[in-house]
């Protein structure tokens, strides 16, 4: 019987160490992180400089209609 505890608990421990030293999903967490900021990053330039190309482009317009 204690030889079949003793297994039982072998088992355990090794399913328990795959379980931890997998990291399978560490990348995907990272990708998703890393398209977040850029995606951040992206809106934010967009909403900084998106004023300044408006007011460039009305320009080039205004200045090709009175052409």
């Amino acid at each position: 019987m204690a030889d079949l505890i003793v297994a039982q608990q072998d088992r355990l421990r090794e399913l328990i160490g795959r379980f931890t030293s997998r990291e399978e999903g560490q990348d995907m967490v990272e990708y998703a992180l890393l398209a977040a900021l850029i995606s951040i990053v992206a809106i934010a330039i967009i909403v900084l400089v998106g004023p300044y190309l408006k007011d460039l482009f009305q320009d080039i317009v205004s200045g090709l209609g009175s052409a």
